[in-house]
């Protein structure tokens, strides 16, 4: 998925406007629209981070095609809590996570 696409997914998954993701990573509505058609490709280093933080995504998000939304989520969670838990609480969410994988069967 290319940046633009995923973009543009973000925004209207938070449902909010270019203009409130414009003033929120400090740039022209025009620039988040030409991103989001991909007319404008390559961002700089600050404004990408700008829209992580914003959108709540790494950065390696935005920039590889081939992470999912899905994979986004799941690296966002595991670098929150890596080296916050104890082995019993990766135990647990272990646990949880096979328990949730055999309800989709």
């Amino acid at each position: 998925m290319s940046l633009a696409a995923k973009l543009k997914e973000l925004r209207r998954r938070e449902g909010e406007s270019l203009q409130k993701v414009a003033d929120a990573v400090e740039v022209s509505k025009a620039h988040i629209w030409e991103l989001e058609k991909g007319t404008s490709k390559n961002p700089g280093l600050d404004l990408l981070t700008k829209l992580s933080v914003h959108f709540s995504v790494p950065i390696g998000f935005l920039t590889d095609e081939n992470t999912s939304p899905e994979d986004a989520a799941a690296q966002q969670f595991f670098r929150e809590f890596d080296g916050r838990l104890s082995d019993k609480d990766w135990d647990v969410l272990r646990a949880m996570a096979e328990r949730l994988k055999g309800d989709e069967k």
